[in-house]
């Protein structure tokens, strides 16, 4: 999400009764937030031109016991039921781009709250779906890994939204790891140029840890 323009009134909402009322909900296991650091912006590329689309300023992650409690009855009350608060701020929000995804790949399987996320996403093409997570599983994971201060990455296949096919979460301790020179080797293989010479669509953003429930 991009706030509007009482961004103070924006973040009381979001953290005081958005995230509390989602987190009540059998199957909504964590919330998290985050915010855009004063950092220069990722490139996003598609088709490998570079795209102007915007920047979310704020991002919020819920892990799910299953895609399926998004269909639940106690899920599916949150939009007749919301306060006028939520009706009003939501009318206000100028962005806002929600994407649900199933899990392919987690390694390892859980980490404490890292202070950075990256998100990477990308649409292969679709001949191409079944190399590109075989690059994940068995080349760029253990190659991210082997960096210092990447703690944890997690690829999910997009099952409802506008964004690209797959999002790969990257859990790191600092901007710094792009300055390693593990990660230079983790971008530079042969295979990593072939997955994305056949990339339709592109994404990239790194936030960091604003709000994490239940601490």
């Amino acid at each position: 999400m991009n706030p509007p323009d009482d961004e103070a009134a924006f973040n009381a909402w979001y953290d005081d009764e958005h995230v509390p009322l989602r987190l009540g909900i059998a199957g909504f296991l964590n919330g998290r937030r985050y915010k855009a650091p004063n950092l220069p912006l990722p490139v996003t590329q598609v088709n490998g031109a570079q795209d102007s689309s915007t920047h979310p300023s704020y991002m919020a992650l819920y892990d799910l016991e299953s895609v399926s409690v998004l269909a639940s009855e106690a899920y599916q009350r949150l939009i007749p039921e919301r306060s006028a608060r939520e009706r009003d701020m939501i009318a206000r929000i100028p962005f806002n781009d929600r994407r649900v995804g199933e899990l392919v790949l987690d390694c390892p399987e859980w980490t404490r709250d890292a202070a950075y996320q990256l998100v990477v996403c990308m649409t292969p093409a679709s001949e191409g779906e079944a190399d590109f997570v075989e690059w994940y599983r068995q080349e760029h994971i253990p190659m991210l890994l082997a960096v210092p201060g990447w703690r944890r990455v997690r690829l999910f296949r997009q099952v409802e939204g506008n964004g690209p096919a797959f999002m790969a979460i990257h859990e790191l301790e600092s901007p710094d790891v792009f300055e390693r020179p593990e990660y230079v080797a983790s971008v530079s293989t042969p295979w990593r140029e072939k997955i994305r010479s056949t990339v339709q669509r592109y994404e990239r953003d790194l936030f960091q840890l604003w709000r994490a429930n239940p601490e």
